[in-house]
Parts: structure tokens; sequence; C-alpha cells
């Protein structure tokens, strides 16, 4: 699967594959294998390598069973709170949050998807409806749910996460997911989004939400999260043999892809890497990139005091570790661990700061273009408040952090790519992989047809 994003997790971030579902969207969280549809990025010979390490590690998956579920919700010392923000834009609620218009306007909420039964169901304990949003420009999305253990909510497990979803696919929205007190229902319909969306088991995804709200959905409901997540899961290891089987059939037949167009985006990175090429600036630890914008390497991550000392409020971490299957079932592989930040929200506990961790690998065959959309939402989330100051960093801060950066640029200032590059280079030395070019080189590409302000390079 993969990590959350945007808030603070206190169990860490999650990651485990269930499927390739991987879309645009994304606050606080340790994040997920997310973003927006995959763009063509450099083929790699160990395809078929990757493919069978993943469909092994799922075969030897063991899901946890409701009990043990349970069991994990009980280990959070969280104290309740009304509202919490669960992942960057996505909030779940109690009932006086969705019926406070002010407070819902103070949130900039746009849409809500309210998890309750019918007022007769439920006795007139939940009382709002879509009339009570007139005039406020509010989206609504309404599952008639019990929280009772026998109630069927599956059945608006997918409808729930295409809702949120779609609500997402513009960074600019704000979804509350609301019941009567917001920590069963609702959090169940948040649970499943993070597993059919993001691709997170559903240990993980507990884990993620446990670390900053306090929920409790009943057995039931936790019965057919499991359930849920079995599906998912054989759906995955079934989309990779039959992934496998069309691969060994046909090894070579090529990609269709416009030849014109290709051969644009690889102008583009020759362009781009002379551009880097360039420049003569020396590497620092930490570079003000953007007004309260800064980039920076691990040692300035780790360092508490200098962090407070430079007033970071928000942290986007590039190179955070993945709690990958073999992870969550306590055998990391070393591979796993290298070139990596091992902080998370924990880390920066009693800072008031907002983690983000990506688990992005520096390699030209990552495809680092899943984490352009939610890294974007968060830092532009971030800097909302002109108060607030955020730190993107990896190991080095040179590949990974800057490539994040440069989307950011690219998706909230429609500066074409070789635009933000220089506007970087002229205060800091980078020097993203080749991978990373040709991915940003895509999304200069996608950019520019659907706005049409970009200068075609």
């Amino acid at each position: 699967m993969t990590e959350p994003a945007g808030g603070s997790s206190g169990k860490g971030s999650s990651s485990s594959v269930i499927t390739e579902k991987n879309k645009p969207t994304e606050t606080e969280v340790d994040p997920v294998d997310e973003g927006p549809s995959r763009v063509p990025g450099p083929s790699c010979s160990n395809k078929e390598s990757q493919i069978k390490t993943e469909l092994s590690r799922l075969e030897m998956y063991i899901p946890h069973d409701p009990g043990k579920l349970r069991n994990r919700l009980e280990e959070c010392s969280l104290d309740w709170t009304p509202v919490t923000e669960v992942w960057p834009n996505i909030y779940i609620g109690n009932e006086e949050t969705a019926l406070d218009r002010a407070m819902l306007k103070t949130m900039g909420i746009t849409h809500i998807l309210k998890a309750a039964a019918t007022e007769e169901d439920l006795h007139g304990n939940i009382t709002p409806r879509d009339e009570h949003y007139q005039g406020m420009d509010m989206t609504y999305y309404y599952v008639p749910a019990l929280d009772e253990d026998m109630f069927d909510i599956s059945e608006y497990f997918f409808p729930a996460a295409e809702f949120i979803n779609k609500a997402l696919s513009n960074p600019e929205n704000k979804v509350l997911i609301h019941c009567f007190q917001g920590v069963s229902r609702s959090a169940t319909l948040f649970l499943a989004y993070l597993m059919i969306q993001h691709d997170i088991m559903v240990e993980n995804a507990i884990d993620h939400v446990t670390g900053v709200r306090w929920i409790r959905p009943n057995m039931g409901f936790l019965k057919q999260l499991t359930a849920l997540n079995l599906t998912l899961v054989e759906k995955r290891k079934l989309q990779l043999r039959e992934q496998l089987k069309k691969d060994n059939e046909d090894t070579e037949k090529p990609v269709p892809e416009l030849q014109e167009s290709k051969k644009h985006i690889d102008e583009t990175v020759i362009h781009l890497k002379h551009c880097l090429q360039k420049c003569t600036l020396d590497q620092r630890p930490v570079t003000e990139v953007w007004p309260n914008v800064v980039i920076g390497d691990e040692h300035t991550a780790m360092d508490r005091a200098k962090l407070k000392q430079m007033g970071i409020t928000h942290i986007l971490n590039a190179a955070a570790v993945k709690n990958n299957l073999m992870a969550s079932l306590g055998m990391p592989r070393k591979e796993d661990l290298l070139r990596k930040v091992k902080t998370g929200a924990k880390y920066y506990k009693g800072m008031n700061i907002t983690y983000y961790g990506v688990p992005v690998v520096d390699d030209h065959c990552f495809d680092i273009s899943k984490y352009f959309y939610p890294s974007a939402a968060f830092i532009h989330q971030a800097l909302s408040n002109p108060e607030n100051k955020v730190l993107v960093h990896c190991t080095d801060g040179v590949s990974r952090s800057p490539t994040l950066f440069l989307a950011y640029l690219m998706i909230h200032y429609k500066m074409p790519v070789e635009y933000a590059i220089d506007r970087v280079l002229k205060v800091r030395c980078i020097w993203p992989n080749l991978g990373f070019l040709k991915q940003l080189a895509v999304l200069n590409s996608k950019l520019a047809c659907h706005n049409n302000l970009f200068r075609q390079t």
C-alpha cells in the first residue's frame, strides 16, 4: 500500500499495496501511494522482479481479524474532539460541527458526507440535511447508516469513497465526513476510502487515523472492513498475476504513445538537464526558495532546536520510511531504510508541527508523480496562513524534495517547468534525477494542455 499524508499520525505512516487505483488528492498524516493518475515514466528492466516481489509479500500477508483491529483501536490514547483533520482537506466530525454553518464557512468546507440514518430511524438524534446548507455552495451526500453491528454499511464503501475522491480532485475543496459523534460510521467510511482510493491495508489505515483522532467503529463495521481488505488484497494479487502473464506474452510491445509528444517530452528533459548543469551554487543544508518555504536536508529536519529557531510549522518529508507489508509483519528490508529520513509525526511531538511524509525513492524508475498533487495541496494549505513556514526535505535536499516543490509551483502558480527550475536555481543547487525530470516534463505538458497558460518549451 502506501503512507498517509499531512497530519500527525501517532502510530506512523501506513503502507501496503492493494490496488493500482491511485488518484489525485490529499493534510496531515504520513501518506500513501496516492496522487493523480500515473504518468508515463522511464521503463525499468526489473519491473517483472518488482511485481513478483510484491506478489510474494501479498501471499505472505496475514490480515488482522476484527478482534485485533479492535485492540489496535484501543491503543489510541487521544481524547475525543468534535472535529479533526485526518487527511489533507478531509475532516471527521460530529453532528454539532455539521450544524454550525459559521464554523463550516471558517473551515472552508465545500463537501459534506453525512453518515447517519434518517431522523425516524435514529429517533431524531441526527438533524442536518442538505436544506440546512442552502446558500453555502455546499455539495452534500447522504449515507443512511445506523450505528449497529448488524447494519450493512459496506454497500456505501465504494460510493462514499468515490464522492470523497471526486471532491478532492479539486485541491481547493474540503470534505467533512460526519455522523453523530464522528467515531463509528463516519470513521468507517473514511477508513474504507483510504483502503479503496489509497491502497492502504486496514490495519495501517486504522493506525493512521488513530494517530490524529480517537475513533471506535463497532465490531460489525470492523468485520465489514476486514472483508473489504481481503477483497482488495485478492484483487491486487489477481492484477499482478495478469500483469506478469501479459508482460511475458508481449514483453517487447511498445506502449502506445504519440511520437511527437514523446519527442517533445524528451527534448524538454534534455533542456532541463542543461539548465541544472549551469548552476554554480554550492550545496547548502537549507535554503529559503519561496516566501515561507525552505528546502533542506536530513540534518536540518532532525535538528529540533534549529526548526524552532527557523519558525517551521509544517514539514514535508520526501524521504519518509514506507511502512510496507514486510515492515507491518516486523520484517523490514534493509533496502527500505536506505536513504530515508526516519522522523515521522511522533518525532516532532510537542512542537506544534504538522507533518506529511511521502515514501519516495530517489531512483529514476520511481513514480514520484503520484505525490505531485497531494504534496502541492499540503504546501498550499500550509501557506494559506501567512504565519506558517514549510520545510520540504529529503536526505540531501537536492532531488526528491526539490521535485515536489517544483510540482507545487507548476500546479498552484501555473509556472512552466523551466521557469520553476530557474526560480529555484537562483538560490539553491538542486539535481532531480532524470526520471523525476521526465515526470515533471509530463506534468508540464498536461498542465499546458489544460490551461493553455504555459509557454511551450
